[in-house]
């Protein structure tokens, strides 16, 4: 192969798999986590009353208690965001979404953004349980399964990803994360001729999007096009130049110029 002959050898795991290959799937749910609506009923000023008047308080209702637990939810989610999104402290939110799930386990929205929390502690497997129980509770939530197959590719499960994240196509087939981390999947299967088509259809939903033109650059080192293979790269370094891949993706140009004669 002319990679070989160029002394280039294509990647086993495309420079694409890093720490933070994630970045826009996590940036997709982050937009959705903060946009969405936390709908929850609050107390009213008579209830609270009657708190300051113990002897005036009846004995809980079972209405009573599901309000209470709902306004708990509330703030545990409320806490939780603050943490993640503001503090940049994923680790303590972990605390408050598991608050969160306990009190409702049938609260989607917490479980997406526990998942992203330990993704970016990169707690691959946990991530992937919390993503799969937003799965189980919101069956038709996208995000869940793009969720769960994103953190099965990061441990390397590539047949149960590709399962997850053909799943999530088929609810939402415009989402470019979900076509990138298939083509992952396929990629890290060796089943590179079927991962480029998801790959250009993730660069047409999103332009500004690095990370497919860093794979696409490996299948055309595959296709014995280096040519292509370094405009690749090249573009993936102008959209993220100092992200984490900048490095590798700087490395390899080095090295594709070199074995075309170029400056």
């Amino acid at each position: 192969m002319l990679a070989q002959r160029s002394g280039l050898e294509p990647c086993p795991e495309p420079l694409t798999i890093q720490v933070m290959r994630s970045t826009h799937f996590l940036i997709g749910i982050l937009f959705s986590c903060l946009t969405a609506s936390l709908s929850f009923s609050q107390e009213s000023s008579s209830q609270t009353t009657r708190a300051a008047n113990p002897a005036a308080t009846p004995t809980p209702t079972p209405e009573t208690r599901k309000r209470r637990s709902v306004v708990e939810v509330e703030e545990a989610m409320s806490k939780g965001q603050d943490l993640l999104f503001k503090k940049h402290d994923a680790k303590a939110s972990i605390d408050e979404f598991k608050r969160a799930t306990k009190l409702d386990p049938w609260y989607g929205q917490a479980y997406l953004l526990l998942g992203l929390a330990q993704m970016q502690l990169q707690q691959w497997n946990d991530a992937q349980w919390a993503f799969e129980e937003a799965a189980k509770v919101e069956p038709g939530n996208a995000k869940a399964y793009l969720g769960a197959g994103s953190a099965l590719n990061e441990q390397k499960d590539y047949v149960a990803a590709q399962k997850a994240l053909q799943r999530s196509l088929e609810i939402r087939p415009d989402s470019a994360e979900a076509h990138y981390e298939l083509a992952r999947s396929l990629w890290g299967l060796g089943k590179w001729q079927t991962a480029e088509p998801h790959l250009r259809q993730a660069i047409e939903l999103n332009k500004d999007y690095a990370g497919p033109h860093a794979l696409m650059g490996n299948v055309f080192l595959q296709q014995e096009d280096p040519e292509a293979a370094l405009a690749e790269f090249e573009e993936c370094l102008r959209l993220d130049p100092e992200g984490s891949m900048a490095p590798s993706v700087k490395e390899i140009i080095v090295q594709l110029k070199k074995a075309l004669g170029k400056k």
